[in-house]
């Protein structure tokens, strides 16, 4: 097959990325002025109108950044993750959904590239290998920085094709220098001192979902940990047909996570479990998790498992870290607030013991990851989610006031997004479980809580 190398619209998007850096400074002098016009004003102005005139400042500011994001695809989505985890002052519900009205282009669905391009992208990357794939399908999806398409081999196999963009390593590079640039304008409306360490941590994590031997990496080391699992399925690569722009596996087919969320109750909880099992369970036990919970990666296949897909973002624990999280988890599940306090000092995580006490701490906690904490059976419902979501980062939630100015560990820091996004997950499915006894299973702090635990551990057990 021969296609037509010559340039089209889609490279010209390029130095247009490079380009928008030089427009950052723009956004940073306006918003200095508008904040600077302000504060001038203030003193003339009621306690109310200096809110409302803040809150103007913001939401112009909010113009201004999908002004010079939208259109950076993966690096745009996750900039709207973190203007999620950041506090932005916003003092009343009905300016945050001005906010996240004013910032959906960012997450608006990239236009599909042309398949030509894409083929020749995958002859270009395997080469002669490239052969051995009989046929390759219509897309069936758009990741933040490659399309999915199903295929075919010559010896049958049904497979799964994620082929990079053209140039996306550098588009992304350099929408991920003006994502910091971007983010130290938004620095000031931090609730965290070490806010730049964290947006440093996510660039590091997103770069690392470009490389694709990475990736597969930890494809195949998740392929292998559940090989023969009785619940979770991970796709296996192909290794011999990946390369630096194609990543093969084998072909999962089942219902999407929308279609799961239509099914009886009873099925929704059972799927439920497995999600909350695999995401956090995985990062309880050992540390070593995927940190990309996500409607996306979640399939529903034809013998009652839940396939799992998507290893580009993995996260792994340190000893000390794993240690942490689990003496906090293992102590807030037993209710005991200042052990959990006295630990969260010495990991660093509070850093004004004066603002934050046991007492605040404790509700804090409550707030954002009661939902796996509290004893007995609970149904996780959109509104509890929302709830949660609004505790950790929004002033209306009652806490980021006091949580102001507190340590935030980039490590951990992708353990609460994680909590937060699988409680978000389970909402939509509004699945019930004893989400506490499953956490104190994985915790080794009880025997095993559900039929599900049960098949588990007897799963281990045989090694």
């Amino acid at each position: 097959m021969t296609l037509n190398d010559g340039p089209d619209a889609q490279d010209r998007a390029v130095p247009g990325r490079i380009r928008r850096g030089s427009k950052i400074g723009g956004v940073a002098a306006r918003h200095a002025f508008r904040s600077a016009a302000g504060a001038a004003k203030a003193p003339f102005r009621t306690p109310t109108e200096v809110d409302v005139a803040r809150e103007e400042v913001i939401l112009k500011l909010a113009d201004d950044i999908v002004s010079v994001a939208a259109g950076m695809r993966g690096a745009a989505h996750k900039l709207g993750q973190l203007l999620g985890v950041l506090d932005l002052g916003l003092a009343t519900p009905t300016t945050r959904v001005a906010f996240n009205e004013r910032l959906a282009p960012l997450f608006a669905s990239a236009p599909r590239w042309d398949d030509r391009r894409m083929r020749r992208v995958l002859e270009r990357s395997l080469g002669p290998r490239s052969a051995q794939i009989a046929h390759l399908g219509e897309p069936i999806a758009a990741a933040s920085i490659g399309q999915v398409y199903r295929g075919e081999l010559r010896d049958g196999r049904e497979v799964a094709i994620k082929i990079k963009y053209p140039h996306i390593d550098d588009m992304v590079r350099a929408d991920l220098k003006n994502l910091s640039l971007l983010v130290r304008v938004l620095g000031a409306y931090a609730p965290a001192v070490n806010v730049q360490q964290i947006v440093s941590e996510v660039v590091h994590q997103i770069s690392g979902e470009l490389d694709f031997a990475r990736e597969l990496s930890n494809g195949q080391e998740f392929a292998d940990r559940f090989a023969g699992h009785p619940v979770f399925r991970v796709p296996r690569p192909v290794p011999e047909l990946c390369g630096s722009d194609v990543m093969v596996t084998e072909f999962l087919d089942g219902q999407s996570f929308s279609d799961a969320c239509t099914l009886d109750r009873e099925r929704r909880d059972v799927i439920g479990e497995a999600i909350y099992r695999f995401y956090l369970g995985e990062m309880y036990r050992i540390g070593r998790f995927s940190a990309d919970p996500h409607p996306g990666n979640v399939l529903i296949l034809p013998d009652g498992k839940v396939g799992f897909l998507d290893f580009g973002l993995c996260v792994s624990l340190t000893p000390d870290q794993l240690d942490t999280e689990r003496q906090v988890f293992s102590a807030l599940l037993t209710n005991d607030i200042d052990g959990a306090y006295r630990k969260a000092i010495d990991a660093g995580f509070i850093v004004n013991p004066d603002q934050v006490g046991p007492q605040r701490l404790g509700e804090y906690v409550s707030a954002v990851v009661g939902w796996h904490l509290n004893p007995g059976e609970s149904m996780i419902t959109s509104e509890v989610a929302a709830a949660a979501a609004a505790a950790a980062v929004l002033p209306t939630g009652g806490h980021v006031g006091a949580m102001s100015g507190q340590q935030l560990v980039e490590a951990h820091a992708f353990g609460r997004r994680n909590e937060l996004s699988t409680c978000a997950l389970l909402g939509r499915l509004e699945a019930t479980a004893p989400w506490s006894r499953i956490a104190a299973e994985v915790l080794g702090l009880a025997p095993p809580a559900t039929p599900m635990g049960d098949l588990i551990a007897e799963w281990s057990a045989r090694g």
